[in-house]
């Protein structure tokens, strides 16, 4: 299973968030020996509600007996953390609690009775900044993981203070929670791990193999495999695993039996839930 794929259009003219659409995506997983994927949409500047309504539509509408993926609601707030002293990201902060403070919040990117449709949450919180508390209180109820962008900006550190204690299921940290390329990041990720064994780390978007190797030696049982499609093609990413990874039974339980103990509430079923 791949757990880290972006599909969809985007309002961000960045290029570095790829493009890519759901038909495009189902073509890169055989190439992978892929059966099953969860994706999210990429960044939007705008808000998610469409973005996640037109994902859900399209793997709902998926036939039987092909590649399933499941979507994670993308969600976002008004609350943006300050976790490094970036001009920019204070501007940023500062700016969304002028609005909020106005009334100007932004439109829910799901309403709290469909998430039981969703796989998850996805977050991104020094851009799309932190859901309310309603939101993390029916994911908890739900019984479904939450996944974040971790490394740079939003530190396991602070994800730790400011995420943790709100989620009550599988935590899931992006990038190894070392984004893009960051040592004391990856250690507090791990770290962060080895204390807490709801926590599992994802190691899409990093590609050095010292970094797995770090993870692996001391979390093993704690890695699901993630590709960051379309920034890396799965094939590609599947093989660096195959490259870092030598024990075949430690690669079965990271791209399968862990991906599916974290989705198992809703990865194994076509039928949207009503």
């Amino acid at each position: 299973m791949d757990c880290h794929v972006h599909l969809g259009p985007s309002d961000s003219g960045e290029v570095y968030y790829g493009r890519l659409e759901g038909p495009e995506y189902l073509e890169l997983m055989p190439p992978a020996g892929l059966t099953h994927a969860i994706a999210f949409p990429p960044l939007r500047h705008g808000g998610y509600a469409s973005a996640n309504r037109t994902l859900l539509e399209w793997c709902d509408a998926l036939p039987p007996g092909g590649p399933t993926v499941r979507p994670l609601a993308r969600v976002g707030g008004d609350r943006i953390p300050v976790t490094e002293p970036q001009l920019w990201l204070v501007r940023k902060a500062a700016r969304a609690r002028v609005l909020a403070t106005l009334g100007r919040r932004r439109a829910a990117d799901v309403a709290t009775d469909q998430l039981a449709r969703y796989a998850g949450i996805k977050l991104l919180p020094h851009l799309d900044g932190l859901p309310g508390d309603d939101v993390f209180d029916a994911v908890n109820q739900l019984g479904r993981p939450v996944l974040t962008h971790a490394g740079r900006y939003v530190t396991p550190d602070w994800i730790a203070r400011t995420v943790l204690p709100r989620v009550r299921g599988r935590l899931v940290l992006a990038h190894l929670g070392a984004f893009p390329d960051r040592e004391a990041d990856l250690k507090a990720a791990v770290a962060l791990a080895e204390r807490e064994p709801r926590v599992v780390l994802d190691p899409s978007g990093i590609w050095i193999e010292d970094f797995w190797r770090y993870a692996i030696e001391r979390v093993p049982r704690q890695i699901v495999f993630g590709s960051d499609c379309p920034l890396t093609a799965p094939a590609v990413a599947w093989t660096f695993l195959e490259h870092v990874v030598r024990d075949p039974g430690l690669r079965r339980h990271m791209g399968g039996e862990l991906p599916f103990e974290v989705f198992d509430s809703v990865i194994r079923t076509r039928e949207p839930q009503p």
